[in-house]
């Protein structure tokens, strides 16, 4: 009895070897089965003349052994049959030397697919003469150097290039337009540029009346945390009607006053400042009348509550915007005096938003036309000076503050001896 169990047991182990047996090759051929294709667009990269043409490289691949179906789609161009692995890519007629991503799609029989890409590069050229966009370097927060190269057949006439370069694709703004006139590479320098900011440009060249355009590129300024350079910000106001010449914080003024306004940056620290902007939204009461000066450069164009873009201040250097407001008329304020603040406010890369203010008190009188009377004698040697007319100071508001004013004067008060 013993012995019929035993044998029964094995063959109960032979039965339950053979059904796992089957069982896991069943499993095998259901894994097999329904596996999705793969694709392949060929070369990540390929490069057509404008209006040329190139085969492109596609395949595909299924596990299952079922056909298999093509479809190309293309951003740009035209194909020769969409519906093979191998279709001829046309290029554009274009004189810009643009980039299009062609995709391939292959599916199974059982409706599965896969998909892949390959970008085709167009060269653009007229008369056998082409611009390509390189890639920039020295790329920092404020700054970068864009990379071109022209390529000229032979010399024909004058070349000019240049970049165009901004926040998007429709850049809005060139450098300057440089003559070139044999193949090779060029390159120019941006600066005031914003921290923490992805920037489009790309390389044009022009011959006669034609022009080319190379194809778009971006790079990424840093954050400008970087920087050991601080800026420090003051500003200071001038009754220029009153006859004083005194540059102070605030300032007595009477209806119609002329005034004059500095804002003073100096940079403390080991770096420069960069991409420097001044702006003052003056109060109600005080308008803007333009004179508008950087340091001793004079009616410098734009508006101050707009914003003034100064550019860039070296290490342990100074600038100075000044400019003039007019004071409202008599009827525009209540009777006693009316305080008016305003803030200038100081960006830049490297110190981010600040503000300095200055005060402007006004006086009306209860008689319409009783105003003090300025004597225009201010017992201040800088302004008093035969040697320091009052122009200079007015119109070199930089002289003043930067120090080299005083320096002036201690030459004067030398000289007169």
């Amino acid at each position: 009895m013993i012995i019929n169990i035993y044998k029964n047991m094995n063959k109960i182990t032979y039965c339950v070897v053979i059904f796992a047996t089957l069982f896991c090759l069943s499993l095998g051929t259901e894994t097999l089965a329904g596996q999705a294709p793969t694709a392949n667009a060929g070369p990540e990269d390929l490069y057509v003349d404008s209006n040329g043409t190139v085969v492109l490289q596609g395949s595909g691949y299924d596990p299952d052994n079922s056909n298999l179906t093509y479809y190309w789609n293309c951003s740009g161009g035209s194909l020769s049959n969409s519906g093979i692995a191998q279709p001829t890519y046309t290029a554009p007629n274009t004189n810009t030397q643009n980039s299009y991503t062609c995709s391939l799609t292959v599916t199974d029989n059982t409706s599965l697919s896969a998909s892949d890409t390959t970008t085709i590069h167009i060269n653009n050229s007229v008369g056998g003469m082409s611009v390509q966009t390189n890639s920039a370097t020295n790329v920092s927060y404020y700054q970068a150097t864009l990379q071109g190269n022209l390529n000229i057949p032979y010399i024909s006439g004058t070349n000019y290039v240049w970049f165009q370069w901004g926040t998007s694709t429709s850049y809005g703004n060139e450098t300057t337009h440089q003559g070139q006139n044999s193949s090779g590479s060029f390159n120019q320098n941006i600066s005031s540029l914003a921290s923490n900011t992805t920037y489009h440009y790309r390389a044009v060249a022009q011959n006669n009346n034609n022009t080319l355009y190379g194809q778009d590129m971006t790079f990424y300024t840093s954050n400008s945390g970087s920087s050991n350079s601080s800026l420090t910000i003051t500003k200071q106001v001038m009754n220029i009607s009153s006859g004083s010449l005194t540059w102070s914080s605030s300032v007595n003024a009477n209806p119609n006053d002329v005034l004059a306004f500095a804002v003073t940056m100096q940079v403390n620290g080991g770096q420069d400042v960069h991409n420097i902007v001044v702006k003052d939204i003056l109060p109600s009461n005080l308008t803007y009348r333009g004179n508008l000066m950087i340091n001793t450069n004079l009616n410098q164009s734009g508006n101050i509550a707009s914003g003034i873009n100064i550019g860039n201040i070296s290490a342990g250097g100074v600038a100075v915007v000044s400019y003039q407001v007019t004071v409202a008329d008599y009827n525009s304020f209540s009777y006693g005096t009316n305080t008016l603040t305003n803030n200038a406010t100081v960006t830049s890369n490297e110190t981010g938003s600040q503000t300095a203010s200055s005060s402007v008190f006004v006086n009306k009188s209860i008689i319409q036309g009783v105003f003090d009377i300025p004597t225009g004698l201010t017992n201040n040697f800088l302004a008093d000076s035969f040697f320091l007319p009052l122009s200079i100071i007015l119109l070199s508001p930089w002289l003043y503050f930067s120090g080299n004013l005083n320096k002036m004067v201690d030459k004067l008060k030398v000289r007169s001896r």
